[in-house]
Order: C-alpha cells, then structure tokens, then sequence
C-alpha cells in the first residue's frame, strides 16, 4: 500500500535528486524515518501506511526539536555504508548484530561518539517505526560505541564548527571598516572565506622570526592581481609564494571580498612588498596581521554578538560546505580548494560530522559527499597542511 503523501507537509528542493529507489523516495532529512521504507515484513504486513504516520507523529512529538533531522542524516550514513559493502536490502530490517557493528566500525574516526550513538538510534527508531524486530544485542552495541568514543578521544579531533552566510554576516557587522585593524580582519576574513584559503596561506602565526613575515614566504601587496574568467567575469587572484592562486568573484552584498579587500588597501595603505593584510596600529606604525591578532578580534567579535568563537580552519570548512551546497561540483570544488584528489576525499571524510547539519537539508549533495567518501578508511584520514590551519 502506497504510503499516504497528504498525510505529512514535505517539500524537497526539485533540482536535488538522490539516487533512485521506490524504497526511498526523495525526501527532507526530517522525512526520512517515515518515508524510507524496509523490506515488508509478516511483523508490518498488516501495518496500514495510515497507521505508521500516526506513530510517526506520536515518535516525532516525543523527540527534541532537531532530532528527526538527526536521524535522517544517520539513516543516510547507514544506507550509503550499506551499499558501499553491498549489503542486500533484506538484510539492512531487520539489520543482525554483524551489520550494526560494521556501520559502527566504518563511523569511527570519523564522528564523535555522540553522533555514533545517535546514527544507531536513527536505525533503531527506523526498525520500530516500520515494525522490523531489532534483535543486535544492546550490551554489545553500547561497547562498540563506547569503544569508538575512546577511539575518538586517542585521536584527539579538533572540532572547529562550520558557519553559514548569515553568521559570517553577523561577524562582519560587529567589525568597524573605519578602524584599521577592523578594516585588514574583515578583508581576510572575506578573502579567506571566498577563496577557499587556509587560514595560513594568509596570516603568518608571529611578527618575528621562523613563523614570522617574510616576502619570500608570505602573501604581499604585490601579489594581487585583477583579471578575468573563461566568461569574461571580473575576479580577484591572489598569487601566494606557494604558486597556487587563490581566487574570488566579486558580490553585490556584505560578505564582498573584492570591495573589503580595496578599502582595507585604501586604509592601511601597504606597500607591494609589505604584507597583504598589513595594517595601521594605534601608534599609526605599519603592523603584520598575524593569526593569533585576526583569531582574537573575531573571539571579541563573536563574544558581543553571543556566538563562540570560530577556529582558524572553520573558514575553509565553512567556505568548502557553502560553495558544495550552492551547486559547484565537486571537481570545480577541488581545483577552488587546491587539494589533489584523494585529498580533498579525506578533507570531506574528516570533517563530515561538522558539514553534516548543513547538508541534511540538501540530499543529494549529502547523499553525494557520503558516497564519495564511503570507501575510504578511518586510517586514511588526511592531516592539515603544517601551519595553515
């Protein structure tokens, strides 16, 4: 029996359309459980569709806000690992305990244990929504999981959060442009938003010494350049000493790099062979806009619109998950980011947890980033480039 559509308000964007399959229909994260149907069962042949979306809205009232979103996006993990191990759809409802511990084991090093936790509970919800017995033993799943938090914890990830275009709008609002250090925080902010960067290909860490500014090393004045693309758009290249050109198109909002960029120049006033984001202190001597200087102006920023504050590397994150869910594919995506190819599989894989509740909303893409990423082995995992987190 068809399930009842009138019954539920969904509207999934028409332009994204996971892989076909009549057992899971193209859905919102938050419709998954429902809507994504196992194997019949003799347990559920008698299971009316009417019946199972009055639990449905008995299950969904009893959850906090956010967790059908959760479970949606655990649902999704534990369909892409199945097909990635070709595990048969009889076999996925009921799912045994052999097949519960492989979804655990492929989510180690990956995701906190928490959010391991959380997958399982989405494939256990979804056995009793849809009447399939789950017969994995609790005690020995519950040491799986405990076993991948320790896993997690040895690993010791750090979790630097994505932002969205509205949080970056609410940090770019808290800096004032007619103040100089402002002025160079904003510009390589938007610069290293819109330009893919690490956060050190910009910044150097120190003033002085081995992790100080040097011309031969560091970004300058001088290697901003204005040109054209394969369309004849305006865009802005940033040649660093690394010979790999960072670049961004000009924006008609707040968040433009291109016009951030010119005011700071227009302000701060560095020289071709001064540091970029160089810029005028309260003395009125020129000054390097180091890491830690930019890190901790946006810490004061975020602290006065009550956000916490972003990690260095949450830029990069932040600005590869924009560009993903805003339809640039993955090879454009790659060459934007400079990874090689295996490396910008990794860089997904590794920070999948944190793009996660960006992309549960969008399922092809996080259909798409999941499939990618599958067969790659937590031992794999790719480490930041030395010194530009």
């Amino acid at each position: 029996m068809a399930l009842p559509w009138a019954c539920i308000d969904w509207t999934p964007r028409a332009h994204l359309t996971p892989r076909a399959s009549s057992l899971r229909p193209h859905c919102l994260a938050r419709k998954r459980l429902l809507l994504w149907r196992p194997l019949p069962s003799e347990l559920n042949a008698s299971f009316s569709a009417e019946n199972r979306c009055l639990v449905f809205k008995v299950l969904s009232r009893s959850l906090a806000p956010g967790t059908l979103e959760t479970y949606g996006s655990g649902l999704l993990l534990f369909h892409v690992i199945c097909n990635t191990h070709g595990i048969a759809e009889h076999a996925r409802a009921p799912a045994g305990q052999n097949v519960v511990a492989l979804f655990i084991a492929e989510l180690v090093g990956c995701y906190s244990e928490m959010a391991i936790r959380n997958a399982v509970a989405a494939v256990r919800a979804w056995h009793i929504l849809h009447r399939h017995v789950w017969s994995p033993n609790e005690a020995k799943v519950d040491t799986l999981i405990r076993a991948a938090g320790k896993e997690a914890l040895r690993r010791k990830p750090i979790i630097r959060a994505a932002f969205d275009l509205a949080t970056l709008e609410l940090l770019v609002t808290r800096l004032d442009p007619a103040l100089p250090l402002d002025a160079a925080v904003k510009a390589a902010l938007l610069v290293c938003f819109w330009g893919t960067a690490w956060l050190g290909e910009l910044l150097p860490r120190t003033l002085q010494g081995p992790n100080g500014f040097a011309a031969s090393r560091c970004v300058t004045a001088g290697n901003l350049r204005h040109s054209h693309d394969d369309h004849g758009n305006p865009i802005s290249v940033l040649h660093p000493v690394t010979g790999e050109d960072i670049y961004w198109a000009p924006r008609a909002d707040f968040s433009d790099a291109s016009s951030a960029l010119q005011h700071h120049l227009a302000l701060n006033k560095p020289t071709p062979s001064a540091h970029l984001f160089t810029y005028l202190d309260k003395h009125r001597r020129s000054k390097t806009l180091t890491k830690a200087t930019f890190l901790a102006r946006l810490a004061a920023a975020t602290a006065a619109a009550g956000m916490p504050a972003p990690h260095g590397h949450s830029v990069r994150i932040s600005s590869t998950t924009h560009y993903l869910l805003n339809g640039l594919s993955f090879d454009a995506m790659q060459v934007k980011g400079r990874w090689a190819s295996n490396a910008f599989m990794l860089y997904l894989r590794r920070h999948a947890e944190i793009m996660a509740p960006y992309l549960q909303d969008r399922p092809a893409v996080h259909l798409d980033v999941l499939t990618r990423t599958a067969h790659l082995r937590s031992g794999d995992m790719v480490h930041h480039r030395p010194g530009l987190s």
